[in-house]
């Protein structure tokens, strides 16, 4: 929403406040509210405004702490203000900003400070005592922060395009993260497409000093070792609905009206209605309106008959967004990435049309459920939890749904959902479960696939790019053999708690977010999350996970708890239905000719980074497409690093 950006020079030249004007002239749009800045010798600050709150609680403005002259800006939503209160030595304590507050905490609790702030935040703290620059960035990376060590200075910003603003800061392509982007977009946090620049990753505090060294430490991460054991099942979605509410009700201390995007599925549904039934149990949050898509000449992919349920209850005005204005790649203004790299959604037409909506309507911050499906859903599946509980007539009936919905038979599915997790728990660590890991071939979701020929495969993150990128180039640019959150999730004892853990934290999900948040700040809207809250994937990752979801009862914790806040008619009814036909529909026919210019004479092929003639080939089998043997997928990843590449480089 706001941002922030900085120059610190060691080597005690003044800074100008020329520079800092170019660095927030490159994202202008996040100070709507206002600019400030703050020049003192080698230090120069600068923070750009986008408050969204009644308050201007959330402002965005430099801090200085008189008494030891730490300099502070940062661009946050502070959730737990009343921890922060009750640290702060300042009677005006309670009427501070989230930036006054979170200082004070930081300089009350040392280390532990960043673990103790909840909410989105990202920041930065110059220590003139020590000669020290503090960096951090909130535990779920929902703000950004980036910077670049030289030698003599030190940049940081919210965006990497701030950093390039300065005349002085070259511009090289980092292909490292080009080969993370096209193996299935998944590049890790801390990977920027721009050599000599870097993030900030969730939960990560860089300190750098007077010499220009880097420490770095993570500040937090959840208990592997952390279990719940509910007597009953009902009390986990007691659990989750309270924790779901705090979490609506954190985000909801915004200017009257807030927006959500409004789906027929359950992570946006049960945002609107906690929303709604938050205002009809009359606590002071802002009106909301809703933001939906609107299938009309592809009716198998239209969710209105349960958007309508949900708008109609709580008494939400709903925006109707025809898909027909939204197909991909057909309109440039509506399908164009960031300058700071080339993720973005084949959807990002429907985003741009309904922030511009919302916009229009005054919204200060638009809903979403980014992280509901990798919060309680994705298949994740816990047969040996059920059997450890003594739940043996329910793990009967999961196993003979999955056996169903991924068309297996019963040995297939003993072995995938049953013996296999156990043996990998069981003898985890040995040479048996490294040389089984070593074959597997693991999808999207942690699952395995037989193949006969899986040793002849690509590992790791090179097994997800598609056969038209070069593996000449995948090998060249020296991708790790595991993917960062796989390694992460090595802690975690068992094996259904650490697929959670990979699909919480999965760093497309991430970067989705990020890209998002982006989005909705060119539009001055701010974006929140409630999905995204610390403390319901602390929670998620505590629980027995066959209580999250199963393949009989899909979501069926986050549908639980919602009992007694959604129409009943309205849970039975939700599922999200996917727009992929939308995509298919651009491919074979709206983006035809586009898309083939796109591949023809491609940067992509000219960087040696795909086999043009293999791509083209690929995507003229429509016959394949229609019958879905083509995965469709593997080719936004080269489509979307293709216009980013012609129009920033």
């Amino acid at each position: 929403m706001s941002g922030i950006c900085g120059i610190i020079r060691l080597d005690g030249v003044p800074v100008g406040r020329a520079e800092l004007e170019a660095m927030t002239s490159r994202a202008a749009y996040r100070g709507f509210d206002g600019i400030e800045y703050h020049c003192h010798g080698p230090v120069g600050i600068a923070c750009l405004s986008l408050d969204t709150t009644p308050d201007g609680a959330g402002a965005c403005r430099p801090v200085i702490e008189r008494h030891q002259g730490v300099i502070f800006a940062a661009d946050a939503r502070l959730d737990n203000r009343d921890a922060c209160v009750a640290v702060s030595p300042f009677p005006h304590s309670m009427s501070a900003t989230d930036a006054e507050l979170m200082l004070d905490m930081l300089l009350h609790a040392g280390e532990q400070g960043p673990a103790r702030l909840l909410g989105d935040f990202a920041y930065a703290l110059w220590d003139p005592a020590r000669l020290e620059l503090r960096l951090a960035r909130d535990s779920m990376g929902m703000r950004t922060l980036y910077y670049r060590i030289e030698t003599g200075r030190v940049l940081f910003a919210t965006e990497v395009r701030q950093i390039l603003a300065l005349k002085d800061v070259p511009r090289r392509l980092n292909v490292q993260a080009v080969g993370w982007h096209l193996c299935g977009m998944q590049t890790p946090p801390g990977q920027v497409f721009y050599e000599g620049i870097e993030e900030l990753k969730p939960a990560e505090e860089v300190t750098i000093d007077r010499a220009g060294r880097k420490r770095s430490r993570c500040y937090w991460a959840p208990d592997p070792e952390r279990r719940l054991r509910y007597p009953d099942e009902r009390a986990y979605a007691e659990h989750m609905r309270e924790l779901l509410t705090e979490a609506v009700r954190c985000r909801m201390r915004a200017r009257d009206p807030v927006g959500v995007s409004l789906s027929g599925g359950v992570d946006s549904t049960c945002v609107a209605s906690m929303a709604g039934w938050l205002r009809g149990q009359g606590e002071a949050v802002p009106a909301m309106r809703a933001y939906s898509w609107i299938f009309s000449e592809l009716p198998e992919c239209d969710e209105r008959e349960n958007i309508y349920r949900i708008a109609d209850h709580f008494g939400i005005p709903v925006h109707e967004v025809p898909a027909e204005e939204t197909y991909p790649l057909v309109e440039d203004a509506l399908n164009q990435p960031h300058e700071d790299d080339p993720f973005f959604s084949m959807f990002l037409p429907f985003m741009e049309k309904s922030l511009s909506a919302a916009a229009a309507d005054r919204v200060s911050v638009m809903f979403y459920g980014f992280r509901g499906d990798v919060m309680c859903g994705g298949n994740v599946n816990d047969v040996p939890g059920m059997l450890l509980a003594g739940h043996f007539r329910e793990s009967c009936r999961e196993l003979s749904a999955l056996s169903q919905v991924f068309s297996l038979s019963w040995p297939s599915t003993l072995s995938r959902y049953l013996v296999r997790p156990v043996l990998a728990d069981t003898l985890r660590g040995g040479a048996f479960v490294s040389g089984w890991r070593a074959l597997r071939r693991d999808g999207p979701s942690g699952s395995e696939k037989s193949d006969a020929g899986a040793h002849l495969l690509p590992r790791g993150p090179m097994r997800r790019a598609a056969e038209h990128v070069s593996s000449a180039f995948l090998h060249q640019v020296g991708l790790p053999p595991v993917e960062p959150v796989r390694v992460a999730a090595r802690v975690w004892p068992h094996s259904a708690p650490r697929n959670r853990y990979i699909h919480i934290f999965s760093p497309l999900v991430t970067r989705g977010v990020t890209y998002a948040e982006r989005v909705a700040a060119q539009h001055g809207v701010g974006l929140a999350d409630p999905w995204s809250d610390r403390r319901i994937a602390e929670f998620i990752l505590a629980c027995p996970q066959y209580c999250v979801d199963t393949a009989s009862e899909g979501k069926r914790l986050a549908r639980r708890a919602m009992v007694g806040i959604m129409p009943a008619e309205a849970i039975r009814a939700v599922g999200k239905v996917s727009p992929e036909p939308l995509y298919l529909g651009a491919l074979r026919d709206k983006a035809y000719h586009k898309v083939l210019d796109l591949m023809t004479q491609s940067r992509c092929a000219e960087l040696g980074f795909v086999d043009e003639a293999m791509l083209r080939e690929r995507f003229e089998r429509f016959e394949r497409f229609v019958r879905g043997d083509v995965p469709s997928f593997d080719l936004w990843p080269t489509l979307s690093l293709e216009i980013w590449l012609r129009r920033f480089w």
